[in-house]
């Protein structure tokens, strides 16, 4: 039992394991995002980015500059929070998150490895 205990906690410190209705709102305001891209929304879009994601396109305005963007369609699929940043992988996508005072906000849209721990972003990053 305390091995249990034990394992429990450590995977909830080192590695920010959360339940799946901590989850839920992360994976919403992806699907939001994505969907708002893939419509051609782009001023929904624009919404569901942080302001240092919004910067990428200064000074030009975000909506344009997201509408030249590839960000890849696809549906959240995976899922990992640590407290109040998340991530969210999709098929052909990485998005970053990070939950501000009025929700989760996207930081990093079109996120890929460009190593083991380094993400090229089309919008933003990690």
């Amino acid at each position: 039992m305390i091995v249990k205990t034990l394992a429990f906690g450590a995977c909830l410190l080192l590695a920010g394991c959360t339940g799946a209705s901590g989850q839920e709102p992360v994976k919403e305001a992806a699907g939001r995002f994505l969907g708002a891209v893939a419509s051609g929304d782009h001023r929904a879009a624009c919404a569901l980015l942080a302001p240092r994601a919004q910067e990428t396109w200064a000074p030009e305005s975000c909506e344009r500059g997201l509408a030249a963007a590839k960000i890849p369609d696809g549906a959240p699929e995976t899922v990992s929070v640590w407290s109040s940043e998340a991530q969210v992988k999709t098929t052909g996508d990485t998005l970053f998150l990070h939950e501000s005072s009025t929700g989760w906000l996207v930081t990093g849209a079109g996120c890929h490895h460009r190593n083991e721990q380094v993400y090229d972003c089309v919008a933003g990053g990690p």
